[in-house]
């Protein structure tokens, strides 16, 4: 394209063609003129190819220059080309109506150059600005509907992983929840029978947000659940996920996780944990005890490295409460951290000890610590109720 068709195009309307030949005389150097010596020509004009400004003279036999431009700015196609009018000074009354009906300006005749100028130069500027500013628009609007399928997309992928049943055992009572933010995250429970004795339970963290995360945590929760079945014990398990998941992560995404294998016949387990923030197990008499042995890093950063484990003797009314950062990172709306110590005080305040009293406390002291802060994390637990054998 060359640079006469790169130039902005003016439509000059008039029914005096002497008048017409006087803006083209000032304006061509600059811009490429159109012209039209009624109305319903202009409106053709417009019709055909949209101009980027428009001088318009009020007084024409016909169509009059405010119906020209009632007509231009009830069509959506042209009601965003700024509109100057050109006015002799007898016709100063009409300005209050041109500037109702959407006009930009006006100019009196006999048309001084350098007004006329700087006129459709400044008009044509803040046409280019709004201009740069509805497409910079459209652009965000765009970026958030995509945002919110992705949103949507990874809610979907983050609920479709979680456990649905629960395992029919008089030794065990369980009781998870979770609260997904509004940025999802990559939070996930699971648990499931590993024999006929044995449960595996399992909370876990993924880093990142949306649909990235997401994938990451489907990745990892079915990479723990089969791998329950090739390996020995919890350290073993958590080992062997690390090494898989470590060998292909360019995004170098990580997960916290704690992984633990209940013994329902004699209320052993044995756990490992990778990263997680440390549980807290309320026994039966109110004692609140917290879980603090990290048998290793966050998993998928370091291949190679070994995990260990624990052991942990749970009794008949014992409750352990394993939860996400999203419970002690909730937030108020001063930015102060809901805490430890907080979590910690709750859970012996807990006046019925059992799976879903724990989770309902916690959840409803996070709530109103909150207190209609807008909510960072997801808030994920699990509380797992050792009834005895």
């Amino acid at each position: 394209m060359d640079n006469k068709e790169q130039r902005p195009v003016v439509l000059a309307v008039d029914d005096t063609p002497q008048n017409l030949d006087v803006v083209k005389g000032i304006l061509t150097p600059q811009y490429r003129i159109k012209v039209a010596t009624n109305g319903p020509a202009a409106l053709r004009i417009v019709e055909k190819q949209l101009p980027d400004i428009i001088l318009l003279d009020i007084m024409m036999p016909g169509m009059s220059g405010l119906e020209v431009c009632r007509e231009l700015k009830a069509n959506p196609r042209s009601a965003d080309i700024p509109v100057i009018f050109l006015t002799a000074k007898d016709q100063t009354e009409d300005e209050t109506e041109g500037f109702e009906l959407g006009a930009a300006d006006y100019i009196l005749k006999p048309v001084n150059p350098p007004i006329l100028q700087a006129r459709v130069k400044t008009h044509l500027a803040l046409k280019q600005s709004m201009d740069s500013l509805h497409k910079t628009s459209a652009e965000l609007a765009r970026a958030k509907q995509r945002m919110e399928l992705e949103l949507n997309v990874g809610r979907d992928i983050q609920q479709s992983m979680l456990p649905n049943t629960v395992p029919d055992r008089k030794e065990v009572t369980l009781c998870a929840s979770m609260d997904a933010a509004r940025e999802v995250g990559g939070d996930f429970y699971d648990y499931y029978m590993l024999n006929e004795n044995e449960l595996c339970f399992c909370v876990a963290d993924v880093s990142g947000k949306g649909v990235p995360a997401a994938l990451f945590m489907a990745m990892s929760k079915i990479l723990i659940r089969s791998r329950t079945k090739d390996e020995k014990g919890p350290a073993e398990i958590i080992t062997r996920v690390n090494a898989e998941l470590s060998e292909d992560n360019p995004e170098c995404m990580f997960v916290t996780v704690f992984f633990g294998v209940l013994d329902l016949s004699t209320g052993e387990v044995v756990y490992t944990n990778g990263g997680h923030n440390p549980p807290l197990i309320r026994r039966a008499c109110g004692e609140v005890e917290s879980l603090r042995d990290i048998h290793g890093p966050v998993v998928a950063i370091m291949p190679g490295e070994e995990y260990g484990q624990s052991t942990l003797h749970m009794k008949p009314g014992d409750v352990l409460l394993v939860f996400t950062d999203g419970v002690t990172e909730a937030m108020d709306t001063d930015k102060n951290l809901y805490g430890d110590e907080h979590l910690f005080d709750v859970l012996q305040a807990v006046p019925d000890s059992g799976a879903q009293a724990v989770v309902n406390c916690v959840n409803e002291s996070v709530a109103a610590f909150a207190a209609g802060a807008e909510q960072a994390d997801d808030i994920t637990m699990l509380a797992v109720q050792y009834n005895g054998s």
